[in-house]
């Protein structure tokens, strides 16, 4: 009875070491793959790692959602409704902004150029749009100058939309001016306020003396990096071509 026990021990060694059938080895595989559709297989190590890589979409998705936006405007597709088109690009670039507030996710980010490239993203519009940094229908003069219509014939809420934005308008040329003084000198601190200039003026006029110069400027504080400032000389040209904009704003209201 020994004798048997150990001959069945070595036989079952032997089949053990035996070399498998092909057969053998796709049913061995395929009850593998159907065990491993039972288990959800994790693809972050963490919810740290899971947020970075969503956010990196995000910045994906929002170039793509600009690029399709400024291919509608050049197509006329917005002529009855560009509000939709200004409060919508304005709305992705100031969250395109705010995912790159992150550190890690501005390193990963690298550079806008340098993202599209190792994405393969064919989206130039998009690219410009962001880089300037305001919707097209906020960067481009509208040709006439009179926006204003104070005129008594024009009706009592005209007349108080129009005072609003005139007010406002005048608030934001204080404000940078004053930021300025007191020496911001980057992208994060100027860049908006640069840019409640630019709204609130085209809600009165079309275009005015200076204009151009603020939509210069805001393309060269949109492309500041983190660790940029502007330099004492250029905040000395800054201001004054923001006091040229302001009294060429408040000439065409005398």
């Amino acid at each position: 009875m020994c004798q048997a026990a150990k001959k069945l021990s070595l036989i079952m060694e032997q089949l053990a070491y035996a070399p498998a059938t092909s057969r053998s080895v796709s049913e061995s595989l395929v009850r593998r793959a159907k065990q491993s559709l039972d288990h959800e297989i994790p693809l972050f190590e963490s919810n740290r790692q899971r947020d970075h890589i969503e956010s990196l979409a995000e910045l994906y998705s929002i170039i793509v959602a600009i690029n399709v936006l400024e291919k509608s405007f050049i197509k006329d597709k917005f002529h009855d409704n560009e509000d939709y088109y200004t409060n919508t690009v304005m709305r992705l670039i100031n969250q395109y902004n705010l995912i790159l507030k992150d550190d890690e996710i501005k390193r990963e980010f690298d550079d806008l150029d340098k993202f599209v490239q190792r994405l393969q993203l064919d989206c130039p519009l998009a690219v410009k749009r962001i880089q300037i940094g305001l919707p097209a229908t906020a960067t481009q003069s509208h040709g006439s100058s009179a926006a204003v219509n104070l005129a008594p014939s024009a009706s009592g809420s005209e007349i108080a939309l129009k005072g609003k934005a005139i007010a406002e308008a005048t608030g934001s040329f204080i404000t940078l001016m004053d930021a300025i003084k007191l020496n911001y000198n980057n992208k994060e601190q100027l860049h908006p306020l640069l840019t409640d200039i630019v709204t609130s003026t085209n809600k009165v006029f079309g275009d005015y003396d200076g204009r151009a110069k603020l939509v210069q400027w805001l393309i060269k504080l949109n492309n500041l990096k983190l660790n940029e400032s502007l330099s004492e000389e250029e905040l000395k040209e800054f201001l004054w071509d923001i006091d040229v904009a302001y009294k060429g704003f408040f000439s065409l209201l005398e």
